[in-house]
């Protein structure tokens, strides 16, 4: 039987291509982003001018950046705008910082603190090492990236500046109580007052863990990881962990103890509405028995 034929193909040798790989010794070069202050050396100053500043009412601000919020100023500098009460400003020339003040003075609640106040020259270097050198900090670039991040490390230590000095103020007004508590078991203070105290402090605890953040990492780093280097000498420097941590158990410590005082008063004041009850009890059978063995 006559088999089919079958046309021959050539066998196909396939080998798999490897996969590129960078070389160890490539670089990745990262493109700085557009510098936003021309200058290689300006000042950059925080201040606390509110409680509390309503981010959503500012925008009819000349808007340069987000999270957070940078303005460009009237002159050749910026500012970073945050809500708990912060303003960071870089390169201010005269007459910007009253612009600013009377731009958000409307979505401001609350007062600032002018000794709150955090200051630094900036260097700009493309060749330096980035960080903190003295009173100075140098930047590769005066980009958006960079004082954005300038901005959320001095105006976190700026924020722990106001609240150590309140903590400190309350401190001072409690401290005497409770020695008096532990002399001879009795202070004077009205109720009132140390609840105005723990409510204080209490709001304290808030603007720091909720409004500030102090302890968390800013968001623009995960976006930017190049600059986490900086972000850790930064954070270094200005101690804010450590200043945080020492303010959240000083805080507590003293909410603990106005708390103390305040059921202190409280059961001082419902004894003595029971021996007013008692008074009136005897006086009231007084006034009876008089009037049954009187006539």
């Amino acid at each position: 039987m006559t088999q089919p034929f079958i046309p021959h193909r050539p066998a196909i040798n396939w080998t798999p291509r490897a996969g590129r790989r960078r070389s160890r010794t490539q670089r990745i070069v990262r493109r700085e982003g557009k510098p936003l202050i021309a200058a290689t050396e300006f000042t950059a100053a925080v201040a606390i001018v509110a409680e509390r500043i309503d981010i959503k009412a500012l925008a009819h601000l000349p808007m340069v950046a987000q999270s957070p919020l940078m303005v460009r100023l009237p002159g050749a500098g910026v500012a970073a705008i945050f809500r708990y009460g912060a303003v960071a400003f870089f390169a201010e020339e005269g007459g910007d910082r009253e612009w600013l003040m009377a731009s958000i003075g409307p979505a401001s609640s609350g007062k600032g603190d002018a000794l709150a106040e955090e200051k630094a020259t900036v260097i700009v270097d493309p060749e330096t090492h980035e960080g903190p050198v003295g009173n100075a900090i140098h930047i590769h670039a005066a980009d958006r990236d960079r004082l954005q991040l300038l901005a959320e490390v001095m105006s976190k230590a700026a924020m722990l500046s106001f609240q150590e000095s309140r903590s400190a103020g309350e401190f001072d007004r409690i401290e005497p109580l409770a020695q008096d508590l532990a002399d001879d078991g009795r202070f004077s203070v009205r109720s009132q007052e140390l609840m105005r105290a723990v409510g204080n402090m209490l709001l304290s605890e808030h603007r720091l863990t909720s409004r500030a953040e102090v302890m968390d990492k800013p968001e623009l780093l995960w976006s930017n990881s190049h600059l986490e280097g900086l972000h850790a000498r930064l954070e270094g420097d200005y101690e804010i962990i450590d200043r945080a941590k020492a303010l959240e158990r000083k805080l507590a410590t003293l909410v603990r103890t106005a708390e103390t005082l305040l059921e202190t008063v409280r059961y001082k004041s419902s004894h003595r509405v029971e021996w007013y009850i008692v008074a009136l009890i005897v006086m009231e059978l007084v006034v009876s028995l008089y009037g049954h063995f009187g006539h």
